[in-house]
């Protein structure tokens, strides 16, 4: 009876031994498997446009500025959709654009738009607030 508690306590701790390793092997080969890829792609893009809309952004700040709309907030974001197409949203903050014509509004996007960088992936929505 001895022996046979012996045998049985024995295949528990080495069925308990080899459940923590296969454990702990599946845990180890799912975190080598699962990785994130979304920000990878974009991330690249990111890296990519950077230079591009530092420099928009600078041209619009110094074109406001010649135009009489001295130290503007400018502001810049981006949304990627699946297919790394992007759309940029321009938001220009101004005391005085609150005061003009929709017209001359107009013309002021008309002019961003066109200093815009020039790729097809892209497209640019402007808006005064």
């Amino acid at each position: 009876m001895k022996m046979i508690k012996k045998v049985f306590r024995m295949e528990f701790v080495i069925l308990g031994i080899i459940t923590g390793v296969l454990i702990a092997g599946a845990f180890f080969l799912f975190a080598l498997t699962v990785r994130s890829s979304d920000g990878d792609d974009n991330s690249i893009w990111n890296e990519y446009y950077a230079p591009a809309e530092s420099e928009y952004i600078s041209s619009v700040r110094s074109y406001l500025g010649e135009i009489g709309y001295s130290d503007p907030g400018v502001t810049l974001t981006h949304v990627t959709d699946s297919e790394l197409m992007r759309t940029y949203t321009l938001r220009i903050h101004h005391r005085r654009f609150e005061d003009i014509s929709t017209e001359r509004k107009e013309e002021i996007i008309t002019k961003l738009e066109e200093m815009g960088f020039e790729d097809d992936r892209c497209s640019i929505f402007i808006e005064f607030t």
